[in-house]
């Protein structure tokens, strides 16, 4: 499996050792297919991780439009406003365009 990552850097992050990694991305056996799973657990989340700190700073603009009754629109914009703050460092900044009832038409101009 091809990686850009240090040996040390997988290891710490799998909390394995390093010759444990070392089997594992060379393919010397010995190493149990858990911790295996493990280590390229661990590249996947370093690669997450990188992702993540290129979108620092960076903001994003979502809409969230919904018609639906009132109660149930009021409980997804508490929901997702809940979340938003957990997704740092990405800044997301939401427009939300409820209603319950109207015309086809209308829905689908506050989407164009």
């Amino acid at each position: 499996m091809s990686h850009p990552y240090p040996i040390r850097e997988i290891a710490r992050q799998a909390g394995l050792s390093e010759a444990t990694v070392d089997r594992v991305l060379n393919n010397r056996g010995g190493v149990r297919e858990s911790t295996t799973r493990e280590v390229h657990q661990a590249i996947k989340d370093l690669d997450r991780q990188r992702t993540q700190v290129r979108i620092g700073g960076r903001t994003f603009m979502i809409d969230i439009v919904m018609q639906a009754p009132q109660r149930f629109s009021l409980a997804v914009r508490a929901a997702l406003e809940a979340e938003l703050p957990a997704l740092r460092p990405a800044v997301l900044r939401s427009r939300f365009h409820f209603r319950e009832t109207g015309p086809v038409e209308e829905l689908i101009a506050t989407l164009d």
